[in-house]
């Protein structure tokens, strides 16, 4: 699982069941390097693949392209009002959609970009399909597209091997929300569960307890 929001978060998935790591803080694809001295990106380091392939760098590349005066910022700009600071990431999204030359791009480079990251994944994990959420992932296959295209060329072993499936999540933006939701919804279950197997023995061990006062005639 793959979601694309402000940065880009993942989870891995196994059999159903989540992998969490030694440590607990397996999936954090984002912070992968894949330009040195690249971007610097708010966890210390450059060149972080959230800082190419996420909302935050969609928006970014638009702004600077928009403050530039751009000849294909124009649409844009004028869609703002020329308030440059005003562009978000569901408008550009929005703008693509209805033919705007400048967005359809970036949203290509943006994918271009997953598509890269994800072959990095594939060298390393073998998974059989990447499932791409988030907020930026509403666009659909003007970002789904260009990352297939980007993965096929960039896949170890291209040709030689199967290729894992590309999909968005079938709940979009909401999928990882829903997810969070229903892993604590396990959680609590598992939860209650075990306080109830407390429960249990303590009401056995109280009823042994109570047999053996019996016993010994100790009803004190």
């Amino acid at each position: 699982m793959i979601t694309l929001g402000t940065g880009i978060g993942g989870a891995i998935l196994e059999d159903g069941q989540v992998k969490r790591g030694k440590y607990g803080v397996a999936g954090e694809f984002g912070h992968m390097q894949v330009v040195p001295g690249g971007h610097r990106c708010p966890c210390g380091n450059r060149g972080c693949w959230e800082q190419y392939s996420s909302g935050n760098a969609l928006v970014r590349e638009a702004k600077e392209l928009a403050a530039a005066d751009s000849p294909v910022a124009y649409g844009i700009i004028e869609h703002v009002k020329g308030q440059i600071g005003d562009i978000t990431g569901p408008m550009i999204t929005e703008l693509a959609r209805e033919g705007d030359a400048m967005c359809i791009e970036l949203l290509q480079d943006i994918g271009q970009w997953l598509g890269v990251g994800i072959a990095n994944l594939a060298a390393a994990l073998d998974p059989s399909c990447f499932v791409i959420g988030g907020g930026v992932s509403a666009a659909d296959d003007l970002l789904i597209g260009p990352a297939r295209d980007a993965f096929k060329r960039q896949l170890t072993g291209r040709g030689y091997r199967p290729e894992a499936r590309i999909v968005r999540a079938q709940l979009g933006p909401e999928a990882g929300m829903v997810g969070a939701a229903d892993l604590a919804r396990l959680v609590a279950r598992r939860f209650r569960r075990a306080n109830r197997r407390r429960v249990e023995r303590h009401e056995r061990f109280e009823r042994f307890a109570e047999a053996a006062r019996r016993a010994t005639g100790d009803t004190a």
